[in-house]
């Protein structure tokens, strides 16, 4: 008991020396709630990759890289899925909000993989600067999802 006491007397001082030295280290910013709302404009650039096989990792590699060198602004933001089946092999499909852009059969040969997904991004790309021209010289009788 008396072996206790002295532990105790001694810990005392040594977790008041603790938390005395753990107050300052307290984050005093603003809290995750404070921000919690997120403008949809800060945030743009995203490759979204939704993958589930080597082959489908192969090609969002190889898309993200080649978008970032055409998105350098990083305005857009693409959804990248696939669908893998067993008698077909992988589909990917290319998403630009609700449109979809491209979608192809991925060939067994990953060797072809990076070549298909650099031109997949090309397209990609041309096909969101399309679809924004026509939305800003569109016609003002058709709704944005009518274009």
């Amino acid at each position: 008991m008396k072996t206790l006491n002295v532990i105790g007397l001694w810990l005392l001082p040594l977790c008041a020396a603790t938390t005395a030295l753990a107050q300052p280290s307290v984050n005093t910013s603003a809290t995750v709630e404070q921000h919690r709302t997120l403008n949809h404009r800060d945030v743009g650039g995203i490759v979204i990759g939704q993958t589930m096989t080597l082959a489908g990792r192969t090609f969002y590699d190889s898309f993200a890289n080649t978008w970032r060198e055409k998105d350098e602004a990083e305005t857009f933001t693409v959804t990248i899925t696939e669908r893998p089946t067993a008698r077909l092999g992988s589909q990917v499909f290319v998403d630009y909000g609700n449109r979809r852009l491209f979608q192809m059969f991925l060939p067994p040969n990953r060797t072809l993989i990076p070549a298909i997904a650099a031109d997949a991004a090309g397209q990609v790309y041309q096909a969101i600067l399309d679809y924004q021209l026509a939305q800003f010289f569109g016609d003002p009788d058709m709704g944005r999802d009518e274009l």
